[in-house]
């Protein structure tokens, strides 16, 4: 009965997820760009900077606010007074004790307060634009190692199928040698043809090793954890015009937001220089209390003296002569907001450069996928014709080894092909703005 227990609580464990040990996780695209938009710092670092400009606009508005103050002061007085005291009524005292309660309100700031809170506003802006940002390029750097780690994996196994039917032919060439068949050179070049090819194998692990780790970074997987990804590639063919795509990165791109909000704070900035032109008012109430102890209740003090006043008044400051250093600040704030229009152009111009290239190279990388998989169908004939008609001593040596080298370079450009489209699917879709080539416009 204990055995049958334990037996079954065995079952249970290894029916658990994760309790299978060196079972090799697959992930889908999905789940990585999951992973890496919740993980990946740069994506919690945006979401930090929203969060302090959202803090900073909350601190901008307070200052429209009035603000509540208290002061305190000890004050002591070492000497003595020639008054005479029987005709004039004055406190002598030594120890002097004051308290004030105040409350300001400002009234008007030559537009600095107001000036300040929309820039707080502008930066709130330009942070969720930055944090739309991040999500795109860290979806576009997902999907760039999600299908590089795919297509070295592909080239890995087009580097051993080259090592196994190498090492094949070298043992068609030894038998063929030991039959006085075929000449000494032509098994030393099948033995060297089967070295290169050995080589080039193990740099092709390293390199799908490596791009596993590249993966493993973005969406925060341990480095030395093995996993694999599925490979679903997309094969449809674009319906998106040059032009369409274009306007809808301008409309999009959260760099062009960014710019756009950049320009408009920096014609807040000069309004804000500008408020130094205009005075600044404001309303005080204070309530002061004095005392010749620490109990502040008048206790101490001639009776000629209020213990206790309250003071009610409205202040104006207004600065008329600095040596023209407003308008210094002025004409610096407009040559600043002159350099962010210059700034929005060129990041006008990148956009669209951008999505040109984008757009051309995922055109030309798909129109390649269907030339290189009817070429990798006729390498594959090709080598197996020339396989048999070496084996009939109807071919050289050199004929098999060149339809090698040939299937090698035609599905090494075929896979390249295929995941080369996906990667710049993913890198039009950032120049446009958007997470997935599918939220593309169509004309």
């Amino acid at each position: 009965m204990y055995k049958k227990l334990l037996f079954s609580l065995i079952l249970v464990a290894f029916s658990l997820p994760g309790m299978v040990s060196g079972a090799e996780k697959v992930y889908t695209r999905e789940q990585c760009l999951e992973m890496a938009l919740t993980r990946n710092p740069s994506v919690l670092a945006s979401i930090e900077r929203k969060t302090q400009a959202e803090w900073g606009k909350k601190s901008a508005f307070d200052d429209f606010l009035p603000k509540l103050n208290i002061d305190g002061s000890y004050t002591y007085t070492d000497g003595d007074y020639d008054v005479d005291n029987d005709f004039v009524d004055i406190d002598d005292n030594r120890d002097n004790y004051e308290l004030s309660i105040y409350v300001d309100q400002p009234l008007f700031t030559g537009f600095r307060l107001t000036e300040t809170y929309d820039l707080a506003d502008i930066g709130l802006k330009v942070a969720v634009a930055g944090e739309q940002l991040a999500n795109l390029e860290i979806t576009f750097q997902t999907i760039q190692a999600y299908y590089n780690f795919l297509m070295k994996q592909k080239l890995e196994r087009v580097a051993n199928a080259a090592v196994t039917q190498l090492a094949s032919h070298l043992n068609d060439s030894e038998q063929f040698f030991k039959n006085e068949i075929i000449p000494l050179n032509d098994l030393l070049e099948s033995k060297v043809h089967l070295a290169n090819a050995q080589q080039d194998a193990r740099i092709t692990a390293s390199r799908t090793r490596t791009a596993r780790m590249a993966l493993a970074t973005i969406i925060k997987e341990p480095l030395l954890v093995k996993f694999n990804v599925e490979d679903t590639p997309d094969m449809v063919a674009m319906t998106s015009d040059i032009e369409t795509l274009t306007l809808q990165a301008l409309e999009t791109r959260p760099e062009l937001q960014q710019a756009n909000y950049n320009l408009e704070a920096s014609k807040k900035q000069i309004s804000l220089a500008k408020s130094a032109y205009f005075p600044d008012v404001s309303l005080n109430a204070a309530y002061n209390s004095f005392g010749g102890d620490s109990l502040i209740d008048g206790d101490g003090f001639a009776d000629s003296r209020n213990s206790n006043e309250m003071i009610i008044g409205i202040y104006a400051s207004w600065e008329l002569f600095a040596w023209g250093q407003t308008k210094h600040q002025a004409s610096r704030a407009a040559a600043a907001s002159r350099e962010a229009d210059q700034s929005l152009i060129g990041v006008m111009d990148e956009v669209k450069l951008e999505v040109q290239d984008n757009f051309i190279y995922a055109l030309t990388a798909y129109e390649n996928i269907a030339t290189a998989k009817i070429a990798v169908e006729q390498a594959r004939e090709n080598l197996r014709m020339n396989e048999l008609r070496y084996k009939n001593q109807l071919a050289t040596n050199t004929n098999v080894l060149d339809a090698r080298t040939l299937l090698t370079d035609t599905e090494t450009k075929y896979y390249r092909a295929v995941y080369d489209y996906n990667i710049r699917l993913a890198g039009l879709a950032r120049a446009v703005g958007v997470s997935s080539w599918k939220d593309l416009n169509v004309n």
